[in-house]
């Protein structure tokens, strides 16, 4: 079952979830995704939020056809290990019209997808994803 988060926590963290947000070492320049308070390479506190661009490369993706029941409507899911500018990100690759076109090399952007919808609180969880270019 998907973690319930109320309004505010979820609007409290939304820069995570909708811009791919990640932190950069002031000290040692290292770039991580997710974001931490920490730097995993050196140590330093002193981190700045940065946002990736839009578009980037795909390295690599695989087919799920066993999925959390709340992505059953999904299935198959393709998830996709992207290159963003500097840092790398895993996450669902949406709109697979032709299983073909997904190879490593291959051009990717990033959505804005609903994720799911609460049904108790009426809160929609919405989340950056990728789908390949026309580029």
């Amino acid at each position: 079952m998907m973690e319930r988060l109320s309004i505010s926590r979820f609007w409290r963290i939304k820069d995570l979830h909708y811009t791919f947000a990640y932190s950069k070492c002031k000290k040692c320049g290292h770039a991580f995704y997710p974001p931490k308070h920490v730097c995993p390479k050196c140590g330093s506190r002193e981190l700045e939020l940065t946002i990736p661009p839009r578009e980037g490369e795909l390295l690599s993706w695989t087919k799920l056809y066993e999925v959390a029941p709340y992505f059953e409507n999904e299935k198959p899911l393709y998830l996709g290990l992207v290159k963003l500018g500097e840092v790398k990100i895993m996450a669902q690759i949406v709109d697979v019209f032709d299983e073909s076109l997904l190879k490593e090399g291959a051009r990717v952007e990033t959505v804005f997808r609903k994720v799911k919808e609460d049904g108790n609180s009426g809160l929609i969880y919405y989340a950056m994803k990728f789908r390949l270019t026309s580029k």
